[in-house]
This record gives structure tokens, sequence and C-alpha cells, in this order.
């Protein structure tokens, strides 16, 4: 099969999974949130709506406190709602939660440990016209550093609102850091599949390869499989949307029965879910591991589906990767 012919039977499948909009889902799923829980309250670094959270606004108007251009105080008030009893909810970009405001969510936020809900929107390569100051890249390596500290990633507009929703209900006093995209992206997930903070997802059986991926990757990875399939490779898909704490169970079952192993992420090789999943297997299994992701690079400016297949991010790439490592007998 044909690198075109890959690319050509990608499009096929890609094109039965209908198109949502994260951030408007993060809107509706925040409204929902607040109508459970009166103690929650949002907070925004003045991106009312680049976030979504514009009809939370006119909903809860006093539940909304948008801090101007300032996550790094956003983040430290969220801090102190949340050792007052609130249930804060930070809504910023991926970029700067983050980045700009890492010391507040280290330090007022894990290392006091309370419990605050840090969103980053428009992460990975989902804000592209953004160039690579709003190109999000090293975030999950980043938050999976610090100590009490849970990382979360959310594949679509369901699992977004399933993880809101757990992430709300999660027992205990840490901060937790769920990485969101922005625009339309593919939904797949089944709404009435549960959801687990730490427990990963099995949406395909196979015994020659596993494919582990999250946030948009999983979709690809799906993909992937049924074209791997249909030449006669078994892959299974892995959704890892927990990057920490990760699912050893999960991965080491499925180094039990595969062959290889790909990791798909649209994050940077170094120390992100790849990372992760081979920290759980450095004790070594006999097969091998690739990983795909963004490469040690800063990424060019661009649409986001147009940088994702330029860098391999996409379906033919795990196929064609897929078809060429060698696996354990």
């Amino acid at each position: 099969m044909t690198s075109a012919e890959i690319q050509a039977r990608s499009a096929a499948l890609r094109a039965f999974y209908p198109m949502r909009v994260i951030r408007e889902q993060f809107g509706r799923s925040m409204i929902a949130l607040a109508e459970q829980r009166g103690d929650l309250v949002a907070l925004t670094a003045d991106l009312m709506y680049a976030t979504g959270m514009a009809p939370f606004g006119e909903r809860f108007p006093e539940r909304l406190i948008n801090l101007g251009i300032a996550e790094q105080n956003m983040t430290g008030v969220a801090a102190g709602l949340a050792s007052c009893g609130k249930l804060a909810v930070v809504c910023g970009y991926a970029a700067f939660t983050s980045l700009r405001a890492i010391e507040q969510a280290k330090v007022d936020c894990a290392y006091n440990e309370v419990k605050v809900i840090l969103c980053g929107l428009s992460a990975g390569l989902s804000y592209g016209v953004g160039g690579p100051t709003h190109q999000t890249f090293e975030d999950v390596a980043i938050m999976r550093a610090i100590p009490n500290m849970t990382v979360v990633v959310p594949s679509d507009t369901i699992e977004l609102d399933q993880a809101l929703q757990a992430a709300a209900a999660r027992p205990g006093d840490a901060p937790i850091y769920l990485r969101i995209g922005r625009g339309p992206e593919h939904a797949f997930n089944d709404t009435a599949a549960p959801f687990e903070i730490g427990r990963a997802r099995k949406l395909r059986e196979g015994r020659d390869i596993s494919l582990i991926a999250n946030g948009p990757m999983v979709v690809e990875a799906l993909i992937a499989a049924d074209i791997l399939a249909e030449h006669g490779i078994g892959a299974s898909v892995l959704n890892m949307h927990t990057v920490k704490p990760i699912d050893r169970e999960a991965v080491l079952s499925e180094a039990a029965n595969v062959r290889g192993m790909i990791v798909v992420e649209e994050h940077n090789i170094h120390g992100g879910l790849g990372s992760a999943v081979l920290e759980v297997l450095r004790g070594g299994h006999g097969f091998p591991v690739e990983l795909i992701g963004i490469e040690d690079i800063y990424p060019p400016i661009g649409p986001t589906f147009a940088l994702r297949e330029s860098l391999g991010l996409c379906a033919s790439a795990i196929v064609a990767r897929a078809m060429a490592m060698p696996r354990r007998n």
C-alpha cells in the first residue's frame, strides 16, 4: 500500500467521526459542573471568549473572576480560594498555565496541598497559528515532574466533559492539570463508557502491536489500527488519558501480549507520555518501543491539522512506522 493510498484511506476513515469544538464544550461542561457544585469558582486571565467561558460568565457572573493578563496572580488566587473551601478552576492557555505560572502551580497549589483544577486550553498544536509562544509541547513534562500533581489529557469533547467531572469529584488535596485543546476535533468516545482518572481505556484489541496514545492522537491511533487490520496486523489501542498517575498495569499488560509498541502524543518526545511509558517498561521487555511526537524542535506556524500532518502526528505516519518496525517473535 503506497503512502498516498494510506493517506486516502485515513481520510476516508476519519470522515466517520464528527467534529466538535473543544473550547465550546469546555464552556458547556463548566456550566453543568457549576450547576452541580455551588462551591465552584472559575478564574480566567482575560480569556473568557478564547476559552469558551463567556456563556459561563453570563450564567454565573458572580462566580467568574477575570484576573486580567496575569496568570501567576490567577493561579495564586485560585490556591487561596481552594484553601478556603472553594472548588477553584483555572481557565487559561496551556502555554501560560504551565510555563508563566509554574511557580504558583508548584508552590501555591502542589506544595501547599490544595485542590485546584488547572485547565490548560489551546494545548499542543491546537493553536498552531499562534506560533511557538502559544503552541504547547512541553507542558506534560513540566507538570508531571511536580510532586502531588495529577496530569490528565482528554481526547475529545466527550472525554473532556468526563475528565472535568472526575477531576471535580476526585478526593484529596492535590492539584489536577487538564490538558485541553481549542478548536474542532473528532469525537469518538462513548458517553456511557466509565471514566476514571489513572485507568486507561482499551479501545481496540490486537496481538501484534500496541498503540498507546492520548489527546487528539487517540483517534489517529484508532484509524491506524483499522488500516493495519486490513493488512493483517492486529493493533491494540490504549487511550492513556492520565499521564500521572499512569496506569502501570495497563502498560505492562500490553507489553505481555504484543510484539511491539508505539506511543503517540502531541507533545515533545522528551518527558511526556512516551517517557512515562518507557519508565514503566524500564525493566526491559525484549521488544521495540517507538515514540511518535514532536521532535526536539520548535514547530512551524500553521493550521493545526496541516501541522500535525507535516510532523507525522497522523494515522498514515503511525501505519508507516508500524509496518516498518521489527517485532518480537
